[in-house]
């Protein structure tokens, strides 16, 4: 009677310890999705500092290969 008792436990202990395939894929898409808005804030916020160089006036303050830097990561951002 205790060995059937026993047995049941351990099953439903395997059961738990059991990852599901849809498990690993739900993870990988949840951190797929996480870099995706992160990489994607990041380029916003590239687009928004490239602008406010471009537009701001600061455009005559930076050095000519700066401002080409800042020129083409606004046009990067933008078509993307």
């Amino acid at each position: 009677m205790d060995s059937s008792a026993a047995d049941g436990e351990t099953k439903e202990e395997s059961k738990v310890k059991m990852l599901l395939p849809e498990d690993f894929l739900n993870t990988v898409l949840l951190c797929t999705a996480f870099l995706y808005k992160a990489m994607n804030t990041i380029g916003t916020l590239a687009t928004i500092w490239a602008t406010v160089v471009l537009l701001g006036g600061f455009s005559t303050l930076i050095k000519k290969k700066d401002f080409w830097y800042v020129t083409v990561i606004a046009f990067v951002q933008s078509i993307g």
